[in-house]
């Protein structure tokens, strides 16, 4: 029974380690990598782990990519911000080697600013399975905030898995950006013709959300920092929508002589 973990990652360096080290008890673990510039795929090679490149198509075609090409009997899945415990790693072999279910879950433990995140919707924080046989699980077709889809039964283990998805703020930022930028398609599929005050009104629903219905306001400023940001990729989503529809990129450059009629 082969046991294999693949980790999708893009540049890194700072986390890969701590993730591969961490799954040292399968078989085979496999660097997926989509691009990286920096010391990702070097340190990963040297902890022993397969490397496998290939371009990112959107998250779930190019997780679909990654399990398609993996040779093995069980697939468990980590991203390169994750780390599994051991607690968790013997439940999943426990499970495996009991043979009761073919698809795993598992909750997600996230930190910010150092802070354990129990509040603000990310916990339990209930992803795509940590653990499936293989051909028993696929993932959709999303560009970001893949689901995935089965028709065996789901076995929700007890064991939480760390995520440091932010270590610094700078990061979060960044990923805001990059998350608004995929999901322009998403937002005008719910709405084909989307207008600022849309998108005002799904930052704001973002946010009351976040902090007040998920109750954000307990993890402190964490949980406003979440709430922030949550409204503020989305807000941008649906601008970034709407300067698309419209065409409101600027792309004639030229200067009038003056500003100023005479």
């Amino acid at each position: 029974m082969k046991i294999t973990a693949y980790v999708m990652a893009k540049n890194e360096e700072e986390t890969i380690k701590q993730c591969i080290e961490a799954l040292s008890w399968c078989d085979e673990v496999v660097l997926a990598d989509t691009g990286s510039t920096d010391r990702t795929k070097e340190l990963a090679r040297g902890l022993g782990a397969t490397i496998l490149e290939l371009p990112f198509i959107g998250f779930g075609p190019t997780r679909n990519k990654i399990i398609d090409s993996l040779d093995t009997d069980w697939i468990v899945c980590f991203d390169a911000d994750e780390v599994c415990t051991e607690g968790l790693a013997n439940e999943i072999l426990s499970s495996i080697r009991n043979e009761s279910h073919t698809v795993l879950q598992a909750p997600r433990q996230n930190f910010l600013m150092k802070k354990k995140i129990m509040h603000s919707g990310w916990y339990p924080d209930y992803r795509h399975p940590v653990a499936f046989k293989k051909g028993e699980c696929r993932y959709t077709d999303a560009q970001i905030h893949e689901g995935f889809v089965t028709s065996s039964e789901i076995q929700k283990l007890k064991e939480p898995y760390a995520h440091f998805s932010y270590r610094r703020l700078e990061q979060m930022m960044g990923k805001e950006r990059s998350y608004a930028m995929m999901g322009v398609n998403n937002a005008l599929n719910k709405n084909k013709k989307p207008s600022m005050a849309t998108a005002l009104l799904h930052g704001t629903s973002a946010f009351i959300r976040h902090f007040f219905l998920k109750k954000g306001f307990l993890d402190g400023w964490a949980g406003f920092v979440i709430a922030i940001s949550s409204a503020h990729s989305t807000f941008f989503r649906y601008a970034f929508a709407y300067e698309k529809v419209n065409d409101l990129e600027e792309k004639d450059l030229s200067v009038p002589k003056s500003f100023i009629s005479n």
